[in-house]
């Protein structure tokens, strides 16, 4: 299936949210639609399965009948139907398919819904019962084309690589809006970029996209540049022939020479001004640097005592709820300078641990102690810690610091001018997310219990606070579901079983000690050889990457950058292929 569209516009109340959107989706596409919250990927993704119109714009389809299949953030259930009317139905719908029963148990069972919901309400489903419920439909239904927003929230690892996969061998185009770079990676081969403006083209997958849009700020910055030299030349020039045409002017009386000499700057300077004129009219905007986070803030408000080796100890844990047992006997140790990555399925407990060791849950068997020097920053997935009546600004200066040092951090976390005095409670959840963020870093803690931060954040968002948490000298354990994120750790904690198991080493060494990725299954039978090969190669290329951005950076001319740049894409086309191994 094939889809054009084009001058696509769309408001809402007056406020325009698509201008002009052209774009195509050719058979196999495998699409990643990204931009900041709030920019229109939800509305274009919408108009494009055709759950709403468009203002003004065309949208064709070829062939013209082709089924769409649009997965919506929120999935919805008909209010009478059970979890196995929800999916049987579509199943046998589906004519390549001839034993539906037996395909939908099968499916249903895979993705962690087992037999004793089938006759519950699909509704009545927790979110992510009800995401993995709405992707058991995907499976067992035929469409032409497929339009996934958000599919990885609320879904675990496991879950997370069922739908890698599934996408992955799927022969149909895919439009997925994701803001886990992750699924992005391993799953599109084109990114398209929503603007204020356009809808911009990248090929490759997120970490291709974000090398090119790295030389193109380069690129911009120095033709920005260029351009600014040159306007301030021709303006000092013209300067400077005012100045002498004035000279010969006033000099000239009836001296032939003079008159003639006073035309000619006159001429000169009538051709300058319509060349910045032109110059001017193609002016190039200045672009725009984002601050970088207050890495200096971050370490700087921490405690001056230097804390203890060891942090936190947990001895003997155990935790249940009536019948169900989470965990029991978890021993543990955090570190000065940790940062722990708490993985496991959903339900196992891990919001349950961090609130044990936050000291918010004493309801618990065995022993936390934690060392007297230790100032916890919490952050809980609710938020419950923000005033919702209260502005940005005021509700941030409760945890500390003074109004010029709160304004700078907002401003690096993507709160600038005016949007500080906005109310807690008109903000998204990802704005809340980073106002939360943001008081825990001026509330001087030493030790940031983190629980899911980059929830409802945007891609922006999260490299962001990655960039923070990577500064900062303290010590951090912390819950996500985003595999990028969890790249921060230097240590992973594993609840699964019923048990806590700890690993002295990153995300990484997590994957291969436990003999390949469990969510993906991809370096099973790897020797340690061969998976220290495989990093090496990995390091290597990402030099060679780094080497060719800058060489790019002072090309001589197009045909140095037309060499450079296809030299970069097989690079990074060689680099994604050894990243997917891991």
């Amino acid at each position: 299936m094939q889809l054009r569209f084009s001058g696509i516009y769309k408001s809402y109340n007056g406020k325009s949210v698509l201008e002009n959107i052209s774009g195509t989706i050719h058979p196999g596409d495998k699409i990643g639609l990204v931009g900041r919250n709030g920019i229109g990927k939800t509305t274009l993704a919408r108009i494009l399965a055709g759950q709403e119109p468009c203002d003004v714009g065309t949208i064709e389809f070829l062939p013209p009948h082709g089924k769409i299949f649009y997965l919506e953030q929120a999935p919805r259930f008909a209010n009478s139907e059970s979890v196995y009317e929800a999916i049987i139905r579509a199943a046998r719908s589906n004519l390549l398919i001839n034993d539906a029963e037996t395909t939908v148990k099968k499916l249903l069972n895979m993705l962690g819904i087992g037999e004793e919901k089938w006759a519950q309400r699909a509704n009545s489903l927790s979110s992510g019962e009800k995401t993995k419920l709405a992707l058991c439909r995907v499976a067992v239904s035929d469409f032409a084309l497929l339009i996934l927003d958000e599919p990885t929230n609320h879904l675990d690892l496991e879950n997370c690589a069922w739908l890698e996969d599934y996408v992955g061998s799927l022969d149909k185009p895919l439009l997925v809006i994701s803001h886990d770079r992750f699924f992005l990676d391993n799953v599109v081969s084109k990114i398209w970029e929503l603007t204020p403006r356009e809808l911009r083209v990248y090929e490759g997958n997120y970490s291709d996209y974000k090398r090119q849009k790295e030389i193109e700020q380069k690129s911009s910055e120095r033709e920005y540049q260029k351009q600014q030299m040159k306007i301030r030349r021709l303006k000092q020039m013209i300067s400077e022939r005012k100045s002498w045409y004035n000279s010969a002017h006033n000099a000239a009386g009836q001296n032939d020479f003079y008159r003639s000499k006073a035309k000619k700057h006159a001429g000169v300077i009538r051709a300058k001004k319509r060349e910045l004129e032109r110059l001017e009219s193609r002016k190039i905007d200045k672009p725009r640097k984002t601050k970088d986070p207050l890495f200096a803030l971050l370490n700087k408000n921490l405690p001056e005592k230097k804390s203890a080796p060891f942090l936190v100890r947990g001895e003997g844990l155990g935790k249940s709820y009536a019948q169900k047992v989470l965990f029991q006997g978890a021993s543990f140790n955090i570190k000065r300078g940790d940062k722990v990555v708490l993985l496991g399925p959903n339900g196992a407990g891990k919001t349950t641990l961090l609130k044990i060791i936050a000291g918010l849950d004493s309801d618990y068997s065995g022993q936390v102690t934690v060392n007297p020097a230790v100032k916890i920053g919490y952050f809980a997935q609710e938020l419950e810690n923000l005033d919702y009546g209260a502005t940005v600004l005021d509700d941030v200066l409760t945890a500390g610091g003074d109004v010029e040092e709160a304004r700078l951090l907002l401003a690096s976390l993507l709160f600038r001018g005016d949007e500080v005095f906005k109310k807690i409670s008109d903000l998204s959840m990802g704005e809340k997310g980073r106002v939360a963020f943001a008081k825990i870093i001026l509330g001087r803690a030493n030790f940031l219990i983190l629980d899911e931060p980059t929830n409802y954040m945007d891609i922006a968002s999260r490299e962001k606070i990655e960039e923070v948490l990577a500064a900062f000298k303290g010590s951090i354990i912390f819950v996500t579901h985003d595999r990028y994120f969890m790249r921060l750790a230097n240590r992973v904690f594993v609840i699964a079983d019923g048990k806590l198991n700890c690993y002295e080493g990153n995300y990484e060494y997590y994957l291969a000690k436990e003999g390949g990725s469990k969510e993906r299954n991809k370096v099973n039978g790897m020797s340690v050889h061969d998976y220290q090969e495989l990093r090496d190669n990995i390091n290597r290329l990402e030099c060679e990457l780094a080497f060719l951005s800058g060489q790019l950076s002072e090309a001589r001319d197009e045909k140095e950058k037309e060499d450079l740049q296809e030299r970069f894409f097989q690079i990074a086309k060689e680099l994604n292929h050894f990243r997917k191994l891991i």
